[in-house]
């Protein structure tokens, strides 16, 4: 055609797609699937199941809304209707053949040309053109600015074309000045992901499978290059956006097939797709779409490495029923695109190839076992604050290898302690769900997540296994149920004290942890901290101690802190005891340094040598948590019945700590995540008011925390 423009056809059909709404408030929405329409949750109605009208080319239909968010409720008194203010309603007999939008979650930069459409209050139906602007809010809350035009009231819920993307990037929210040029606001589409969960997947795979079949939006934003642009470097960017459009669209109408995935397998593939470093999205993962198109809007690895997307798409060729045909038609689609790319070869690899962890076929704590693979993790650490050390900071983290920690957030504001352990508990359970996925991923299924504390000396001495997380679970605690190990912070932060770390724990790879463990009790001239730190510096081999008592305080503290700074990585200790009193004949001298003779009272000395005969360095977190397991059965062996035989005494475990401290997972030492706008605030305490702890004394932390 002469003269055709395809953003101009574009935009024709952008208003074909728009409809009046009339709900709590009159205003705009548009099709984004048959019968689905999207709008604003002040215009539409906030709760499911609200009645409302929707005329489409002078035809009134009747609809209900699907899922909306914010309620009413949460918008009283706010001179503004909370984020993310998205309705999706349902016709109850939709318009037959009526067109729908592409929906982008792209942000479109600053600068790009928009195409706002709706319906005005006082003149009717209106297309602007805008411009993006800024953005306002919070990473993943954060409103659209749309500049350089007018807004005007009546436009709320209609739709913001990108033209750069050719996609309905945001719904139009509201106008910064009526009668003016200063624009107004947008929520981004990718808000909806903030809606319930069903109706969003329900929605956005009947948008993805109508676009698959029907050409209308895609034979105008997938065009080719104008004339005008041919062989010029323009020509070529024009031609690769629109060639990465179309392949999109292949392949989410592909996704759209598969059956849904929990939220945590959608994050340990989203992690094992993405480049190193990378950080976890600001919206939840509610579908395999999600996926997909947060991993490609991320920064793509040189060379032939796999853009993310599609390492996204032949890990789950490689995971699906080898022989379904949605499974053969990914595979094609995700050779097809690699190879358009010039990276078919890196696809046909990794659509190949086994899992990249294979579990060792050797016993789980044979001090023979070579060392295994680095696995993944939760890190959470509490330090002090650098202001007050009374106050903390918590943080938490995934670790999946020394060149990939990912943080699941930014770090928390100031807290008191309780508050921070309050809210490190309340940070682990979806960080845990994730990294069992991974290791799923990785061949080793049903395997439990490894759970690293770095904690100040103050807080290791806590309940931390015994912590119930999971409400709906109150049998599971973290200590029975998953490997649970504290470090300490202290000898994370003063890189002066790593190398002796490093030395010693390579000396115990070469020995079972029950031929390596020592006593140490503080007691005696040879356990001063003097001569204890001569004992550290002349035996480089001992690197794993039993402590007779919790380093809660006195010489045992003092101990414990020469030990640390020693960098002996591996202690064990009974959780909230003290070391106990001597036969006056017991030990005339006090006892010997550490390695020269075991302590008068052994009891648990000996009890760990024991229960850790023959466990490697690396296998000691799985073998505390069995033993936490066994202690638990024998406790109710003990209490069966009034005419039940006595049983032995409990074994190791009932109140095991154990300080597993491996220098090859440390945190790093600069910025992984940029500061937040806003600082993470503290729970609400469910108990009494909370008091700040002193410090450096220990001192109680666990009111509020889940038993």
């Amino acid at each position: 055609m002469r003269n055709f423009d395809p953003l101009t056809a574009l935009q024709a059909l952008l208003e074909r797609c728009r409809v009046r709404v009339d709900g709590r408030t009159e205003g705009s929405g548009f099709f984004v699937a048959p019968g689905f329409v999207l709008s604003c949750a002040h215009v539409a109605g906030g709760a499911a199941g609200e009645r409302a009208w929707v005329e489409y080319e002078g035809a009134a239909l009747p609809a209900t809304v699907l899922a909306a968010a914010p309620d009413a409720a949460a918008a009283a008194g706010r001179p503004l209707y909370p984020f993310p203010d998205l309705a999706l309603l349902e016709l109850t007999d939709p318009p037959p053949g009526h067109p729908c939008v592409w929906l982008d979650p792209e942000a479109p930069p600053s600068g790009t040309r928009l195409t706002a459409t709706g319906f005005t209050r006082d003149l009717g139906p209106r297309t602007a053109v805008l411009a993006a602007g800024g953005r306002t809010g919070q990473p993943g809350r954060a409103m659209l600015e749309l500049v350089a035009g007018e807004v005007n009231p009546g436009l709320s819920g209609g739709p913001v074309l990108s033209h750069r993307s050719g996609g309905v990037t945001a719904v139009v929210k509201a106008t910064r000045q009526e009668d003016s040029t200063m624009g107004g606001y947008g929520v981004p589409v990718s808000a909806l992901r903030l809606l319930d969960p069903a109706a969003y997947r329900r929605v956005l795979s009947a948008h993805d499978r109508f676009h698959a079949v029907d050409a209308r939006w895609r034979s105008l934003a997938d065009v080719p290059p104008p004339t005008g642009y041919d062989n010029g470097p323009a020509a070529g960017r024009f031609a690769g956006r629109t060639a990465e459009r179309a392949a999109d669209r292949a392949f989410l109408a592909l996704l759209a097939g598969l059956p849904p995935d929990s939220a945590a397998d959608l994050r340990a593939a989203f992690l094992r797709a993405a480049p190193p470093g990378t950080f976890e999205p600001d919206l939840p993962l509610l579908d395999r779409r999600d996926v997909y198109q947060e991993l490609a809007a991320r920064v793509t690895l040189g060379g032939d490495h796999l853009t993310p997307e599609l390492a996204y798409c032949a890990d789950l060729v490689r995971t699906l029923p080898g022989d379904a045909p949605l499974t053969r038609a990914l595979r094609d689609r995700v050779l097809i695109r690699a190879g358009e790319t010039g990276r078919g070869e890196a696809a046909r690899q990794r659509i190949d190839s086994s899992p990249p962890y294979a579990p060792p076929s050797a016993p789980p704590h044979h001090p023979s076992r070579p060392a295994a693979p680095v696995r993944p993790s939760v890190i959470g650490r509490v330090r002090h604050s650098l202001r007050d050390r009374s106050r903390y900071h918590v943080r938490v983290w995934q670790f999946r290898g020394a060149e990939e920690i990912v943080p699941a957030g930014p770090e928390s504001a100031e807290l008191t302690l309780p508050q921070a352990l309050r809210l490190l508990a309340e940070s682990l359970p979806p960080q845990i769900e994730t990294v069992e996925a991974l290791e799923a991923l990785d061949g080793a299924a049903g395997r439990p997540a490894l759970v690293e504390l770095i904690l100040p000396h103050e807080a290791l001495d806590e309940d931390y296994a015994g912590w119930r997380l999971w409400p709906e679970l109150e049998w599971w605690t973290l200590g029975r149920k998953h490997r649970l190990v504290v470090r300490p912070l202290e000898r994370h932060q003063e890189p002066r004290l790593h190398h002796p770390w490093l030395m010693r724990w390579e000396h115990l790879a070469e020995q079972s942890l029950d031929r390596a463990l020592v006593c140490v009790c503080g007691r005696g001239r040879q356990q001063r901290p003097q001569a204890l730190d001569a004992a550290f510096n002349t035996a480089p081999e001992l690197a794993a101690l039993v402590l007779a008592g919790a380093p809660r305080g006195g010489a045992l503290a003092q101990a414990f802190r020469v030990a640390v700074a020693s960098g002996v990585p591996v202690m064990l200790w009974e959780r909230g005891t003290d070391p106990r009193p001597l036969d006056q004949g017991a030990c005339a001298t006090g006892c010997t340094a550490p390695g020269r003779g075991d302590c008068p009272d052994g009891r648990f000395l000996r009890a760990a040598r024991t229960a850790l005969a023959d466990t490697h360095r690396d296998a000691a977190p799985d073998r505390i948590r069995d033993l936490r397991n066994e202690a638990e059965l024998h406790e109710a062996e003990r209490h069966p019945g009034p005419d039940a035989p006595d049983v032995p005494d409990a074994p190791l475990g009932d109140r095991v700590v154990l300080l597993w401290d491996d220098p090859a997972r440390q945190l790093p030492r600069t910025r992984l995540a940029p500061a937040a706008t806003s600082p993470v605030t503290a729970p609400t305490a469910p108990t009494a008011p909370i008091t700040p702890a002193p410090a450096p004394a220990p001192a109680p932390a666990t009111e509020g925390l889940p038993r």
